[in-house]
């Protein structure tokens, strides 16, 4: 884990999307959210996912730099993973970047919070994933936290992937299925 970082917003945030990436000590880009805005959980029933294209490639993207902490007796692992593709593709498409850290990684409050792999580029026109995701139970003592963000937009190389109403519908019908799988 890094310890010093050097926050700067390179690209468009929101609620919904990593799209924001900070700058370290060293010379890889981090996705992350933002520091401000509501806190939403990460556990066995709560993964957060952040889907979007890139219009320029950007290279050296390590992970993410994540403003979180966990409950009390949290005790499982949790993984930042990105991968190509769409959420519906999540356990099936290879992972491009995956981190996982222990409880350690954390305190009880919220505090920025490295994932770090080794560096990939996102291509232009691709879409990508990024997820994060954890076993532990749903109890807010055992659980992580992540803090939302909601940043005006800096940079316009990463956008929010919006899905045709045709893939929309495509989506739904494969999500449909996948849940069939799962019971």
């Amino acid at each position: 884990m890094r310890t010093n970082f050097i926050p700067t917003w390179l690209f468009l945030c929101s609620a919904i999307l990593p799209g924001a990436i900070a700058s370290t000590a060293s010379a890889g880009f981090y996705l992350t959210t933002g520091m401000t805005g509501p806190q939403v959980g990460c556990d066995i029933n709560h993964t957060q996912h952040w889907t979007y294209t890139v219009t320029q490639d950007i290279a050296d993207v390590e992970g993410a730099l994540l403003t979180m902490k966990r409950g009390p007796s949290t005790s499982a692992s949790i993984t930042f993973s990105i991968f190509e593709g769409v959420y519906a593709d999540y356990g099936i498409a290879t992972n491009l970047l995956s981190s996982t850290l222990t409880p350690t990684a954390f305190t009880q409050q919220f505090t920025p919070v490295a994932f770090s792999a080794n560096p990939i580029t996102l291509v232009t026109g691709k879409i990508y994933t990024a997820v994060l995701a954890s076993s532990a139970p749903d109890a807010q003592n055992q659980a992580y936290f992540i803090k939302a963000g909601n940043l005006s937009p800096n940079d316009p190389r990463i956008v929010a992937y919006i899905p045709t109403p045709g893939a929309i519908s495509l989506l739904a019908l494969s999500a449909g299925c996948f849940a069939r799988r799962r019971r």
